[in-house]
C-alpha cells in the first residue's frame, strides 16, 4: 500500500508505542538495504524525505488502515462492505447487466491491497491494489490468483447526495438560547454521527459528501461528476426542476431519488432513516 511519507512520520511519531508499519519490497536507503518486511523506522523515513522520496510502499493490513482512517478520514474512508469472493462476483455480475442499461458505469473500489497468496512470504505478490476499481470484467481476469475464501473490503464508486433546489425546514426555538432557527440537514448528520443507527454510509462524511444544486441546467453535470448516489428535493418542483430531473432519468434509469419533508425537531430522525434506505437501495433489484 503506498503511503505518503509525511503520513508515516506523522503516525510513528503521534503513536510512539502504538503504531508501526513494514516495508512491502526490498528497499535502500543511503545505501543499506532494507529487505521486504522488516520495520520502517522514522529515521529511514527522514532520510527518504531528505533524499526527496514523498512516498513509500509498505504492507497492508487492517490496523495500519485504521490508523489512517483515524486521522486521515477524507483521503482514507471506510469500507461501506465486507464481503467473500461469491458475493463479490454475484455484485459485479449484477453491476455489469446495470451498466448495460445505463450511461453511468457503476463499480466497486478496492479497500486496502489484496495478496495473492496466503504465504507468510516477506514480500507478497499484490493482485489487487488499495483505490483499484474492480468490475466484473477486472474481477474474471484475476480471481484466479486470489485464494478461495479471500474476504474483501469494497466501496462502491457512488457516494455522496445532492440537495437539489431548496429544502424547506420549520421554525424551532432552540432550548440552549432560545432563539427562533431552522433544522440545517447536515448539521443534523453531524450531530448524530456516532450513531450507527443514522449513519448513511461508513464512507459518507456529512460535511464533504453533500453537493447543493439550486440551478435546474447544472443538476445533470453535477450528478455526473460528482458520481453522487442520492438526490432529495422538496414535493414543490418547477417545470424546470422537473425536467432536470428527467435528464438525469434518461441518463441512469437507476437513479435514487428522494422527497424530503419539511425538516422539523420531531421529523428529523425518522427523516434521516429514510435517508439512509433509500441511499443503500439498489434500484435494480426488485
Amino acid at each position: 500500500m503506498i503511503v505518503e511519507i509525511k503520513k508515516l512520520q506523522y503516525l510513528i511519531n503521534k503513536y510512539t508505542d502504538e503504531f508501526n508499519c513494514f516495508y512491502q519490497n526490498d528497499t535502500v536507503i543511503d545505501g543499506k538495504k532494507h529487505r521486504a518486511g522488516s520495520e520502517v523506522l522514522l529515521i529511514d523515513l527522514n532520510q527518504l524525505m531528505k533524499s526527496g522520496v514523498k512516498e513509500l510502499e509498505v504492507q497492508y493490513n487492517v490496523t495500519l488502515y485504521e490508523y489512517l482512517i483515524r486521522e486521515y478520514p477524507v483521503e482514507y474512508r471506510r469500507p461501506a462492505r465486507w464481503v467473500d469472493s461469491a458475493t463479490l462476483e454475484r455484485i459485479l455480475a449484477d453491476l455489469e447487466q446495470v451498466n448495460a442499461q445505463s450511461k453511468r458505469k457503476r463499480f466497486l473500489y478496492v479497500v486496502g491491497d489484496v495478496y495473492r497468496s496466503e504465504a507468510k512470504a516477506a514480500q507478497q505478490e499484490i493482485a489487487l491494489r488499495h483505490g483499484d476499481r474492480l468490475d466484473f470484467q477486472k474481477w474474471k481476469g484475476i480471481k484466479i490468483h486470489i485464494v478461495s475464501g479471500q474476504k474483501f473490503f469494497l466501496r462502491d464508486s457512488e457516494i455522496g447526495i445532492i440537495i437539489f433546489g431548496n429544502v424547506r425546514s420549520d421554525d424551532y426555538v432552540d432550548e440552549k438560547d432560545g432563539y427562533r432557527k431552522k433544522i440545517d440537514l447536515v448539521g443534523s448528520m453531524l450531530s448524530h454521527k456516532f450513531d450507527k443507527k443514522f449513519e448513511i454510509s461508513p464512507d459518507f462524511i456529512p460535511n464533504k459528501d453533500i453537493y447543493r444544486v439550486e440551478t435546474p441546467g447544472r443538476l445533470a453535470e453535477e450528478y455526473i461528476s460528482t458520481n453522487a448516489k442520492l438526490i432529495a428535493f422538496n414535493e414543490s418542483l418547477t417545470a424546470q426542476q422537473k425536467e432536470a430531473l428527467l435528464q438525469v432519468k434518461r441518463y441512469d434509469p437507476f437513479v435514487r431519488m428522494m422527497v424530503l419533508p419539511p425538516l422539523s425537531p420531531d421529523k428529523i430522525d425518522d427523516i434521516l432513516i429514510q435517508m439512509k434506505m433509500v441511499y443503500n437501495t439498489d434500484r435494480w433489484k426488485k
